[in-house]
């Protein structure tokens, strides 16, 4: 049987996620008005773990991340585990986590991710965590990062609106149009 993780990302599709689930799933950042079941969590955001420390957030999953993260982390003894796997960071965490996972999973799904069909950045961690303005061109560079992704062995579908166009990444992403939308 093939193994598959969901990551569900921020954006406004992340809706399109529905359980149950068949596999793994990872979400992004803090885990905000979101009702699901998951296994991990990323992030690779300073931002977001200052969040989880000012709040003495606790999570039943683990958090993964990068090295300077785990540090902070361990500095500020975090209540949830936190495990320093990411030697690559993508800019964003869900593509850090989609080329960390490529190795491990035959296909990964991804909701919630956009700014890989649209020039949507915005997130629901813009409700609980302040940000400047984000630049025009934030889609485009984070698809960039994408493409590191996407030169892995791994299966991928992009889960999106009924009504989206689709990009032509490469052979091993697909898209999946969601009548939920």
């Amino acid at each position: 049987m093939a193994k598959e993780i969901a990551i569900v990302g921020n954006g406004p599709s992340r809706h399109l996620y529905t359980e149950p689930f068949d596999g793994d799933v990872c979400v992004c950042n803090v885990p905000h008005d979101i009702n699901i079941k998951y296994d991990y969590i990323t992030i690779v955001d300073r931002m977001a773990m200052n969040y989880i420390h000012k709040n003495k957030l606790k999570f039943d999953a683990p958090i993964l991340t990068t090295n300077d993260q785990w540090q902070f982390a361990h500095t500020n003894r975090f209540k949830t585990e936190v495990r320093d796997v990411y030697k690559t960071k993508l800019m964003n965490t869900a593509a850090t986590a989609a080329y960390y996972f490529s190795d491990m999973y035959d296909t990964i799904y991804l909701y919630g991710c956009d700014a890989l069909f649209s020039e949507v950045t915005t997130s629901y961690q813009d409700e609980i965590i302040q940000r400047g303005k984000r630049s025009n061109t934030l889609h485009t560079q984070w698809r960039d990062k994408w493409a590191t992704v996407w030169n892995t062995d791994c299966n991928f579908v992009i889960c999106c609106p009924e009504d989206t166009e689709t990009i032509d990444y490469r052979k091993n992403v697909k898209w999946y149009h969601s009548k939920n939308s």
